[in-house]
């Protein structure tokens, strides 16, 4: 195969590893959408142990799930202070140790709370965001600490009842920047280079 064509086909296979591994949701039910009892109209509480959120465990006190209100962000979202609260989240997935994970998440507050701060846990890390402000996408990458993940949202602080608002959750495989790729190239062109050369010296 000519050095012109194999650089073509490592462009276009790393084109096509970069749309799969975009696209591929580790978290199941990542917006909270499949739960017990169907659509809501305002919000239900779920409490610790209890299976209503399909995928997710439920821990601390309790957490609600809440629908076109409380600064719902699309769908359902979780309020994460529940009635009443602390409350967590938690989801396990099958990850590779050592390779690298894009989390990404939605984050806002319940209109009624008086803080909305909330603690991530995911490859043995703890992250700690606050989501007074309006609707804010947090994306950032991870090292999976072993083949078996658990991603944990907590809630900390708040009034008892109202707290940050979470959804749209996803966990990726970390996609190479493009810097990486327009490397990895011009090292293959170089090699075709100098192949050509010694080609031309014999």
């Amino acid at each position: 195969m000519k050095m012109s064509k194999l650089i073509l086909a490592v462009a276009i296979a790393a084109a096509s590893f970069s749309g799969a591994a975009s696209a591929d949701n580790l978290i199941l039910n990542g917006g909270f959408d499949a739960v017990a009892g169907g659509k809501l109209n305002d919000f239900i509480t779920v409490g610790a142990g209890q299976e209503a959120i399909a995928h997710w465990t439920v821990g601390g006190v309790s957490v609600d799930v809440i629908n076109n209100s409380y600064n719902a962000i699309s769908g359902n979202s979780i309020d994460m202070l529940g009635t009443p609260g602390p409350g967590a989240i938690s989801q396990s997935f099958t990850a590779v140790a050592g390779a690298t994970y894009t989390l990404s998440f939605d984050l806002t507050h319940n209109p009624y709370s008086h803080g909305a701060e909330l603690d991530v846990f995911v490859g043995n890390q703890k992250y700690s965001f606050d989501g007074s402000s309006g609707v804010t996408n947090y994306t950032f990458n991870f090292v999976a600490a072993s083949a078996s993940e658990t991603l944990t949202f907590k809630s900390v602080g708040g009034d008892g009842y109202s707290g940050a608002v979470l959804d749209n959750v996803s966990v990726t495989a970390a996609v190479p920047e493009p810097e990486t790729y327009a490397m990895m190239l011009a090292g293959l062109g170089l090699v075709g280079a100098i192949a050509r050369r010694r080609k031309a010296a014999k």
